[in-house]
């Protein structure tokens, strides 16, 4: 049941970036993003197989902007970095690192909508599990496929 719900999902948001032709890194971001949500929403972890392919992928598709990219991930990453280290608590090492990949595609100007829809995600995620203890990987990965595509 989870393979078929899974599909459905990835062939919706495939169907979607299509229609509205959006960049090569929203389908990558699809796929990888429905994969790494499941598994965090499961496990709580962010597997680094999975996360650093994912962002140097993210940063190659990029190369026609690459400084530009480059400051994104640094500062995006670099803001859940700072957020870790202070209140480790808050968020795992695995949040940090997808952090720094998806900060390539966004580019500084989507980072402050970024960092609010993906704490807006986060927290729909707490209600609906009422649990105060989850996973912010699938808020991070649905801000930006949503910021990359629409």
């Amino acid at each position: 049941m989870t393979t078929v719900l899974l599909a459905s999902f990835l062939g919706s948001l495939w169907t979607v970036a299509a229609v509205l032709d959006a960049p090569p890194s929203s389908f990558l971001l699809a796929w990888f993003g429905i994969v790494l949500a499941l598994i965090d929403l499961r496990h709580h972890r962010l597997p680094d197989a999975l996360t650093l392919p994912l962002g140097a992928a993210l940063l190659l598709l990029q190369s026609h902007r690459l400084g530009e990219a480059a400051l994104g991930a640094a500062v995006f990453g670099g803001a859940h970095l700072a957020v870790r280290r202070f209140r480790p608590a808050l968020m795992g090492g695995g949040d940090v690192k997808l952090a720094f990949g998806l900060g390539a595609p966004l580019g500084l100007p989507l980072l402050l909508p970024a960092a609010i829809l993906s704490s807006a995600v986060t927290l729909v995620l707490a209600t609906l599990k009422r649990s105060r203890r989850v996973p912010h990987g699938p808020g991070l990965l649905a801000a930006t496929w949503a910021l990359t595509t629409l």
